[in-house]
């Protein structure tokens, strides 16, 4: 009996390392992220001895951890920097999406131009009235410095300036800084005064999504290249540096169902990838 026993014990820890999950961490853009979770569950449960970590922490962040190695995979809401590239990083993006800028759901406007909404982020406008609405003050919100979205949004309206040779926001210091989508929607929500801008992605009933110099933030419009507010969904990696978990992971996000799953979840899928 003992030696029946201990045969079944001898052969329970022999089995466990293929019991035992591989972890991948991905790391970087919360909007990415968002989309990042549905999908990494979706191959998580289909590859039981592989695990999928996902890590929100900003775009920039991610993009450090990649290179400093700490990472495998990384998440972008932003093209990189010219330091960030490196001749041993493979960036391409798994879909597209866009920044809706959004208003409390009683407020007026419905539509600005790019040139309202710079003024507006620049300080220059700042009452509701200026653009059509209501003789209120305007809130404006904004993201945190390593923010994708915030440096999309300031490169695509040129809220940015050159200090010491470095590319450096320009939008008015007064903004609220908020460190996440929800946390924009909230503020949003709760402050009739308010504007800020999320992913497309993230849109739901709190906010009201308006237009942009006409043009509603839909992932059709964004397909279709007709609205302008639209930014890429990077995945990157050191050349070399994936395992087998990883490739199949990647493998993954550029097949039918990887892409599925994010027009699915409301982004834009890319189509086509350079194998």
């Amino acid at each position: 009996m003992l030696r029946l026993s201990m045969a079944t014990l001898f052969a329970m820890v022999l089995s466990l390392p293929s019991a035992m999950a591989k972890e991948v961490s991905i790391s970087g853009s919360t909007s990415v992220a968002r989309v990042m979770d549905v999908l990494a569950e979706k191959y998580n449960k289909t590859h039981p001895n592989d695990y999928i970590a996902v890590q929100g922490i900003g775009s920039s962040a991610g993009i450090t951890m990649v290179n400093k190695g700490v990472v495998e995979l990384g998440m972008s809401s932003r093209y990189l920097t010219e330091s960030e590239k490196g001749e041993d990083l493979n960036v391409f993006p798994i879909a597209f999406d866009g920044l809706a800028v959004v208003v409390n759901r009683t407020n007026s406007v419905d539509n600005l131009s790019e040139q309202q909404l710079y003024d507006i982020y620049k300080g220059k406008v700042n009452n509701w009235k200026q653009v059509g609405g209501t003789d209120q003050p305007i809130a404006v919100v904004t993201r945190e410095g390593s923010s994708g979205s915030r440096y999309s949004f300031e490169s695509l309206l040129g809220l940015t300036k050159i200090v010491n040779d470095r590319l450096v926001s320009d939008i008015n210091p007064n903004s609220l800084v908020v460190n996440s989508n929800s946390m924009v929607k909230t503020i949003v929500n709760h402050n009739p005064h308010a504007i800020g801008f999320i992913s497309v992605g993230s849109i739901d009933r709190s906010v009201k999504a308006i237009q942009f110099e006409g043009i509603a933030p839909t992932p059709n419009n964004i397909a279709a290249h007709k609205y302008k507010l639209a930014r890429p969904f990077l995945i990157l990696y050191k050349v070399d540096s994936l395992d087998k978990v990883g490739k199949n992971f990647m493998r993954f996000l550029k097949s039918k169902e990887g892409q599925k799953a994010i027009a699915d979840y409301g982004y834009t899928p890319v189509k086509n990838f350079e194998q």
